[in-house]
């Protein structure tokens, strides 16, 4: 199982996108070579993992000057090619913004929130817009729009998809001040086209999560994981549960080593979360690019094999992993050592 994570550099006028591939067995990171032409513009975009596909698609972001410079084209990376794939997108396609959530399922990709920018008013612009894409047609449609509701307008949040109903999972600018804890979601159901504002169930031991914005969230099946973040006054590390649909919450008897927020998380299918990154302070200075990781399952008995297996070694360079092959280690398993060249 390997993760891939597109790290973005920013020069006085560019930025430009490098692919970076983290293999979950040895902890190493390597640069992966890339064809194509490369995205552009990319900080606060949002990427998803389409497993049909074999590739992750990238949407939106933004360069400098930030904010004002924005994209709202979408952007596949075929892994087995290692290239950059622009998709030609038709129908009511998203404006170009930056830090909106999406979620991917049955062919369809659904955009929600996001920030832009108006120079007609020269003002940030954070919307309450739903769209959705036929991967299929790659044509885009408007599902939604308020611009009214003030109490919507999402940035950087999470969104999960579960019996056709999305669910946002974080709170908007007004319910961050308005509102201490994450007591209410915001439900948005595909088949009546309507919003509605449903309450949740707080952890019997713990009440419920602080209001946060900035913070990491996965989805495993029915269940959506959020953890950090910050609500003006204090950072935070805490994890909690949300179970889809009974909105239970349960927060989790332990906390990310280090508070952090603009955190990017990531879910395996054997159901291990791994952290990435962000900010740990109000001061908007000091930034890791710590990898924590965290198993909320029993671990598959191979993968605990092979991390004794790797324990072991001196160094986990390709030199002293290519010897375990004379070993005897199966081809299988060494296959979830090699690295993305």
């Amino acid at each position: 199982m390997r993760k891939w994570i597109g790290r973005m550099l920013a020069s006085s006028f560019v930025s430009s996108l490098k692919m970076w591939c983290f293999n979950l067995n040895t902890e190493t990171w390597r640069e992966v070579s890339t064809v194509g032409e490369k995205p552009t513009a990319t900080t606060g975009m949002s990427m998803i993992l389409d497993t049909s596909g074999h590739m992750l698609l990238l949407h939106g972001g933004t360069g400098h000057p930030w904010g004002r410079n924005n994209n709202g084209d979408l952007i596949a990376f075929v892994l087995s090619e290692r290239r950059w794939k622009p998709l030609q997108c038709t129908g009511d396609c998203p404006a170009a913004k930056y830090g909106q959530a999406i979620v991917l399922r049955q062919g369809h990709l659904y955009c929600f929130g996001g920030c832009r920018w108006l120079p007609d008013v020269e003002d940030f612009l954070f919307n309450s817009e739903l769209h959705c894409l036929d991967l299929k047609s790659q044509t885009w449609s408007l599902l939604y729009d308020d611009p009214r509701n003030e109490s919507r307008v999402m940035y950087k949040h999470g969104l999960a998809l579960y019996e056709n109903k999305l669910y946002v999972v974080g709170s908007s600018y007004g319910d961050l001040y308005s509102l201490t804890h994450q007591e209410k979601l915001h439900v948005f159901d595909l088949h009546t086209k309507e919003w509605k504002i449903q309450d949740t169930l707080r952890c019997l031991r713990h009440g419920y999560p602080r209001q946060r914005k900035y913070h990491g969230w996965v989805q495993w099946k029915n269940e959506v994981y959020i953890c950090g973040g910050h609500n003006n006054r204090i950072v935070l590390r805490d994890i909690w549960k949300l179970e889809l649909p009974s909105l239970q919450w349960t927060r989790l008897p332990t906390n990310l080593p280090v508070t952090t927020y603009f955190i990017t998380a990531a879910i395996t299918p054997t159901k291990c979360l791994y952290t990435f990154g962000g900010i740990t302070d109000l001061e908007d200075r000091p930034r890791t690019n710590a990898v924590f990781r965290l198993w909320l399952a029993i671990p598959p008995l191979l993968d605990l094999a092979l991390k004794k297996v790797l324990t072991l070694l001196p160094d986990r360079n390709a030199e002293t992993i290519a010897r375990l092959r004379d070993l005897g280690v199966p081809f299988n398993v060494m296959d979830k050592l090699r690295h993305v060249e």
